[in-house]
């Protein structure tokens, strides 16, 4: 048992060598998904050789992952996540299959690995996202007064992911010599040690729409940290915020004010976000999901093919149907699908009010009232 473990583990270091090193490249964050992949085919197995492989363990083990529970629920895994386990299973035995050693394995076993078309269907559909309005970011905006540095940054950091749709991950990472004054963009370059998406370098630029107040309070917020406190270029955007000794050492307390350090990881100024919406009374809204409502903000312009294009490089996107299609262009996303909708008239009279009257009978009365023809019986 402990030999076949031996084995089991050196070919799996081998494979994410493969990976790292190999043309794919693969990130260490999908290498971990491969990884996590494996284990689970391990657990299922118990841990046998990897040379077992066939099609009775490919069918068993699907059926044992789609019977699997969330953790601390009773409630069936789903099926996206089965898609993908299974999809980084079968690149691993096809790999596999291809190593001294291993060139037994049934390639068309491999292929068992597959959920059914319907549930591939499932699992691979697009899913409406929920992103707050225009409005509500506003009002979590506005409801930081800015009186400390740490409420300074916390505005600045909000008012410029409603501008630039950056990744929470990249805003962290930006320096001073990130930010362009002149041109108002925002240089996210993995040479420069932003953390961005696949390690692209693209340029984005700051767009405040009819909201224009966040432009002016990251403005303000950058040349306070230059002329204030004298940031360095390489000195972080959004630094941490200092944290002193209490009495005796024996406690720690928030001073009010930033040092010129990074955040370590995401999860501060994920927090930072999950705080201020609170405090504003609004609810909670992940980052990414300001980068959902600028492109949906975006989809209402008529804009030509070419502007398109300016609109998905600023976003990280090598191409329009990534931008289009994934935050809802290349269809039309189920709010504005529903605005469309709600605002054509079935029976040929123009209505020059879109409305969303899903549970305001009030409104229902008003506008039917202000529509009736003057010759209507009803009038």
């Amino acid at each position: 048992m402990t030999s076949i473990a031996y084995k089991n583990e050196l070919i799996k270091r081998r494979f994410y060598d493969y990976l790292k090193n190999s043309s794919t490249g693969f990130s260490k964050e999908t290498i971990e998904c491969y990884d996590g992949a494996i284990l689970l085919w391990e657990d299922f197995s118990e841990k046998a050789d990897f040379t077992g492989f066939s099609r009775t363990t490919a069918r068993s083990f699907k059926d044992w992952l789609k019977a699997k529970k969330k953790v601390g629920s009773q409630e069936n895994i789903s099926l996206s996540y089965c898609y993908d386990i299974l999809r980084y299973l079968k690149f691993f035995f096809f790999w596999l299959s291809k190593q001294s050693g291993y060139k037994k394995i049934d390639q068309t076993a491999i292929d068992y690995l597959n959920l059914s078309k319907a549930e591939a269907r499932i699992a691979t559909q697009s899913k409406s996202v929920k992103f707050p309005s225009l409005e509500q970011v506003k009002v979590v905006i506005e409801n930081i007064r800015g009186d400390s540095e740490v409420e300074m940054r916390d505005k600045a950091l909000i008012s410029l992911i409603y501008l630039t749709g950056a990744r929470i991950t990249a805003a962290m990472t930006l320096s001073m010599r990130c930010f362009d004054k002149e041109k108002l963009t925002i240089d996210q370059d993995p040479k420069l040690e932003v953390k961005t998406k696949f390690s692209k370098r693209f340029v984005s630029s700051l767009i405040p729409f009819s909201y224009k107040e966040p432009l002016k309070y990251f403005v303000a917020w950058f040349d306070y940290l230059e002329k204030q406190k004298g940031f360095k270029p390489t000195y972080p955007i959004f630094p941490a915020t200092k944290i002193d000794n209490g009495k005796e050492n024996l406690s720690y307390f928030n001073t009010g004010k930033v040092e010129p350090i990074f955040w370590k990881n995401s999860s501060s100024p994920r927090k930072i976000f999950e705080k201020r919406f609170v405090q504003a009374g609004v609810p909670y809204f992940h980052p990414h999901t300001l980068r959902h409502l600028l492109v949906h903000e975006i989809s209402k312009l008529p804009l030509t093919e070419e502007q398109k294009k300016a609109i998905s490089q600023s976003f990280g996107h090598e191409n329009t149907g990534t931008t289009f299609g994934s935050y809802g262009y290349g269809k039309i996303d189920e709010h504005r699908q529903l605005e469309i909708i709600r605002s054509i008239d079935f029976n040929g009279q123009e209505k020059d009010i879109p409305y969303v009257l899903a549970g305001r009978e009030d409104l229902k009365q008003l506008i039917a009232e202000a529509m009736k023809k003057p010759d209507d019986p009803a009038a």
